[in-house]
């Protein structure tokens, strides 16, 4: 059985987990390890987001060296993605490429993040890297720039989120309705690993969605397996 590496919790409900629940629910011919990535910050700049590259290199290829099978980079903004393949030789995958490879199968798709339009260049970057910018015919941002200041605070939008409160699920199914129905999308990609626990009440509505932590790990758990 392979052993494949998790970079990070993917903003897990429970980060004193060990591997987040969808991906041990996900792994089906390997064995998924959760790794800490030392020096990782909040990627809401362009510096952050080279600082979060750099982390997520240095802990891939620590892993690599410690005799991991694969690398999982547990986040859509993919960071450190294509240096880590170049420094490693063993698969790699990450969450937003992972996500946006399964939703072409479908056709146009849409994000539908938890972020707000400050944080765009993320899902313009791993856009770019995936050569889908065409396909991708919108990115509905379900929080506000100033919204940012309040992730400190208890009961603040990303845990509303995650516990899947009546006015966040709300918000959500008009955002991936819009996006359905009127901006000609066939699927949606929730634009965090941190929206993982809505997938399946969208799901249950009937609504086309793709969740990319599970979406990832399989990715990778496949890559493995044709590489053994």
């Amino acid at each position: 059985m392979t052993k494949l590496a998790v970079l990070g919790t993917g903003d897990a409900v429970d980060p004193n987990a060990d591997v987040p629940a969808p991906i041990q629910t996900a792994a089906t011919s390997s064995r998924p390890v959760l790794l800490d990535v030392p020096g990782v910050v909040f990627p809401d700049s362009q510096a952050a987001r080279e600082a979060c590259a750099q982390a997520y290199l240095d802990a891939g290829i620590a892993a690599a060296h410690e005799g991991f099978d694969g690398l999982y980079i547990n986040t859509v903004g993919d960071y450190g993605l294509h240096r880590l393949r170049q420094a490693v030789d063993i698969p790699v995958t990450g969450s937003g490429e992972a996500a946006i490879i399964d939703a072409r199968k479908h056709g146009r798709f849409a994000f539908v993040t938890i972020w707000p339009p400050s944080m765009a260049f993320i899902y313009q970057a791993i856009l770019d890297a995936a050569g889908a910018v065409e396909d991708c015919v919108a990115i509905h941002h379900l929080s506000g720039d100033p919204q940012l200041a309040t992730l400190g605070q208890s009961g603040n939008f990303v845990e509303q989120m995650q516990a899947c409160s009546l006015t966040s699920m709300q918000q959500i199914r008009a955002a991936c309705t819009e996006a359905l129905e009127r901006e000609g999308a066939e699927v949606i990609v929730l634009g965090c690993t941190c929206m993982q626990p809505v997938a399946a009440l969208l799901e249950r509505d009937g609504l086309p969605v793709i969740e990319p932590m599970t979406a990832g790990y399989r990715r990778l758990e496949a890559l493995a397996a044709t590489a053994h």
